[in-house]
């Protein structure tokens, strides 16, 4: 589904929590990361998720410091709309397989959910997907496209690992089960060991290797 308009007020997410705005922030950095190796990305798209992910890069630790400032919102909602506007024109990739996964098969919240996993499925795609990884590790200011996601949330006081929003150790090998079915395109092909271990990572909150 796509609005017609979008509205975009700063001063209307004042009252949102520090907690919801950093989750949500790196929510919309998954769509616009995995823009940037989608089958079907473009240059435009390209430059609009950098631009995207370097605009929540500066703008959730400024809302975590000070939850009232405007400029901040302001640069959060810049980047949420140019994160969105990639998910909207391009194809998502394993990131979301697995959060949709994880949200649909064992009720997990949506934007905690896509901020624990982001950094392990970007991890898993790194040596697939070198180019992206690199614009997205720039954006952030970082040296590796995962550690900074991570750090990111972490640093900001965001969940890092499933167990702490409610998933079950004993479910992750139905988690992994059901994520190698219908599979979305990738640019490194879906291994069942590997995407188990992605999950045993994410439900203890292991920082990525680099």
């Amino acid at each position: 589904m796509l609005p017609r308009c979008v509205i975009y007020d700063p001063e209307l997410t004042l009252g949102l929590p520090v907690g919801m705005s950093v989750v949500s922030g790196i929510n919309a950095i998954a769509h616009a990361a995995e823009g940037l190796y989608a089958t079907d990305g473009n240059p435009i798209m390209d430059l609009m998720a950098k631009e995207g992910i370097a605009a929540m890069g500066r703008a959730l630790p400024a809302i975590k410091n000070v939850a009232n400032d405007i400029q901040a919102r302001s640069d959060a909602l810049y980047g949420a709309w140019l994160c969105g506007t990639v998910l909207g024109n391009v194809g998502m990739a394993l990131h979301h397989k697995l959060c949709h996964t994880l949200g649909g098969s064992f009720n997990l919240p949506h934007a905690e959910t896509h901020t624990i996993v982001l950094p392990h499925a970007l991890a898993y795609n790194a040596a697939a997907a070198p180019q992206a990884m690199q614009a997205i590790a720039d954006a952030l200011k970082g040296s590796s496209a995962a550690q900074a996601v991570f750090d990111l949330a972490k640093n900001n006081g965001a969940p890092v690992a499933l167990r702490d929003v409610g998933m079950k150790e004993a479910d992750l090998d139905r988690a992994c089960d059901i994520a190698m079915q219908n599979q979305y395109p990738n640019p490194r092909p879906l291994e069942r060991d590997a995407i188990r271990q992605l999950l045993q990572d994410a439900f203890e909150g292991v920082r990525p290797g680099g």
